[in-house]
C-alpha cells in the first residue's frame, strides 16, 4: 500500500505575469504624458484699475484732454486700458506698460453732445482678461457761441492831433456770457491813448504827428470761452503845425578840425533828437555850393574832402535837421590851405616814389625825389629818354607850375598815362584808394608849385 501524495499546484507560466505588469507600466506612462503635461490657463484679470487724470468728477469738461489711467496684472504687465465715455470708446493707449504705469490718450470732448456722462477705464492683459475702474462722472456743456458784433463807431471820426473821439461797440453773445472788449490802433506808432474804460465805450486820443495820418482802431470782443469776434473803424488824424515840436539839434557842428591842407578829410557829426518822436532827415551842404565831395551828406555824421584850390579858401558847412514840418540848421566854418612843399608834398614822395626815384636806385628816368634833391628833378624839368614811346617824347614837363593837367607826373599818377607805366609802380592803383593826396599835389601845382 502506497503512501498518499497530494497534486502539486499548476504553476501559470512567468510570461502571463510579465505581461501583466508592461500594461500597467505603460498605463502609467499614457496618463503621464497625455495628461499631467499641460500648464494651466491665465485667468486672472488685471486689478486696481482706476482713472487717475483728465477728467475729475463732477466737472465740467470741455475741448481736448489727456486720459490718464493705472491698472496692476499679476504677470506684471498690463496689456492695453482703453478708455469709454458712455460705453462708446473715446481713446486707448495699446502699449503694453509694467503694473501701475501711467496709460494715456487724447479724447476731444467736442465730438460729443452736451449731457452727463461717465468715463471709465477697461485694462486688458495679455490673455485678454480685463477689468473695468469705478466710472468718473462728468457733464459736457452746450457748444459756445462767439459774440456777435452788429455796429462799431467813432465820434467825430476826424480830428486835430493831440484830441480825443469816443468809441463805441454794439455787441451780443447767444450764450448770455459776460463779454470784454480790447483795443488796438494800426499803425503802432505814433501812438494814441486808450481811456481807461472797460465797457463798449472808450476814448482815445490822437498822437501828435509831423503828417496828417488815418488810424484803424480795432476791437476786439471775447465771451470768456474761447469765442472772440473783430470789428474796425477808421479816424482820420490832422496835422496841426502850430502843435508840432522842432527836432533839437546840438548847439554846435563836430567838426574834426577847423584848418586843413587840401585834400585832407574834414568829419563832421551833429547830434539831434525828436520831442515827437518823429523821424528826422539830415542835409549837409557848403558855402560856397556844390565844391568838394561828401560821404553821407544824409546821415548824422559826413565827410567832406575839397576840391583842387589854387589859393587858400573858406568854407561853411551846414546842417538842415527836419522832422518833416519843422527843421534847424548849424553851421561851421572850415579854413583850407594851399599845401606846402616840404611838409605836405615832399612826405608823399617819401611813403609812395623814393624807392624807384632817388640817389641810391640811380635816379631811374633821371627822376630824383630824395629830400633836397626832388624839386630840382621835377619842376619845370623835361622827362628824360628818347625815342616815339618814351616820356622824353611826350614833350611834357614834369610839373608845369599852374597847370597839373600839364604836368606829366600827374598824369603819370592817374590812369592811362601818356608814356611809361602808371605810378607808383609797386602800387598803381594807390592814388585811386587816397585821391586826397592827389588833390594836395594837383592843388600845390595850380598854386604855383613853390619850393616852400
Amino acid at each position: 500500500m502506497h503512501a498518499f501524495q497530494p497534486t502539486p499546484p499548476t504553476r501559470r507560466p512567468l510570461r502571463t505575469s510579465f505581461h501583466a505588469v508592461l500594461l500597467l507600466s505603460l498605463g502609467w506612462i499614457g496618463c503621464d504624458l497625455f495628461q499631467g503635461g499641460e500648464d494651466e490657463k491665465d485667468t486672472t484679470a488685471p486689478t486696481n484699475v482706476r482713472v487717475t487724470g483728465g477728467v475729475t468728477a463732477g466737472e465740467t469738461v470741455t475741448g481736448q484732454r489727456k486720459l490718464e489711467a493705472t491698472a496692476d496684472d499679476n504677470s506684471g504687465k498690463v496689456a492695453k486700458i482703453e478708455f469709454y465715455v458712455a460705453d462708446t470708446l473715446a481713446c486707448a493707449d495699446e502699449t503694453a506698460k509694467s503694473s501701475g504705469a501711467t496709460f494715456s490718450c487724447t479724447w476731444d470732448s467736442s465730438k460729443s453732445a452736451q449731457g452727463s456722462y461717465q468715463l471709465t477705464a477697461k485694462a486688458f492683459d495679455a490673455a485678454g482678461n480685463n477689468t473695468s475702474s469705478a466710472p468718473v462722472s462728468f457733464t459736457i456743456p452746450p457748444p459756445n457761441h462767439k459774440p456777435t458784433i452788429t455796429l462799431v463807431t467813432a465820434t467825430p471820426t476826424a480830428v486835430d492831433e493831440g484830441s480825443s473821439t469816443t468809441l463805441s461797440v454794439t455787441a451780443s453773445d447767444s450764450d448770455g456770457d459776460p463779454l470784454t472788449y480790447s483795443w488796438t490802433q494800426i499803425p503802432a506808432a505814433p501812438a494814441g491813448t486808450f481811456g481807461s474804460e472797460t465797457g463798449a465805450t472808450r476814448t482815445w486820443k490822437a498822437p501828435i504827428l509831423s503828417r496828417n495820418t488815418t488810424f484803424t482802431l480795432q476791437v476786439t470782443v471775447s465771451d470768456g470761452k474761447g469765442g472772440s469776434a473783430q470789428a474796425a473803424v477808421d479816424v482820420a488824424v490832422a496835422n496841426v503845425p502850430a502843435l508840432n515840436r522842432a527836432p533839437s539839434v546840438d548847439s554846435a557842428i563836430t567838426v574834426s578840425s577847423t584848418s586843413v591842407i587840401a585834400g585832407d578829410t574834414v568829419n563832421l557829426s551833429i547830434g539831434a533828437t525828436d520831442p515827437d518822436g518823429d523821424p528826422l532827415t539830415y542835409s549837409w551842404t557848403t558855402e560856397p555850393a556844390g565844391e568838394g565831395t561828401f560821404t553821407n551828406e544824409t546821415a548824422s555824421a559826413a565827410q567832406w574832402r575839397s576840391s583842387d584850390i589854387s589859393t587858400a579858401k573858406s568854407y561853411t558847412f551846414k546842417v538842415t535837421v527836419s522832422d518833416g514840418t519843422d527843421s534847424v540848421t548849424r553851421s561851421v566854418d572850415v579854413q583850407v590851405k594851399v599845401p606846402t612843399y616840404a611838409n605836405d608834398i615832399q612826405p608823399i614822395w617819401n611813403t609812395q616814389c623814393i624807392l624807384c626815384h632817388n640817389s641810391s636806385s640811380g635816379t631811374r628816368g633821371g627822376l630824383n625825389l630824395d629830400e633836397g634833391k626832388s624839386y630840382a628833378s621835377i619842376v619845370n624839368v623835361g622827362a628824360a629818354g628818347t625815342g616815339p614811346a618814351s616820356c622824353g617824347a611826350s614833350g611834357l614837363k614834369r610839373v608845369t607850375p599852374n597847370e597839373p593837367d600839364n604836368s606829366l607826373i600827374v598824369l603819370k599818377l592817374t590812369d592811362n598815362p601818356p608814356c611809361g607805366g602808371r605810378m607808383p609802380q609797386g602800387n598803381p592803383g594807390y592814388f585811386d584808394e587816397h585821391p586826397g593826396e592827389l588833390t594836395r599835389i594837383r592843388s600845390w601845382i595850380l598854386a604855383g608849385a613853390l619850393n616852400n
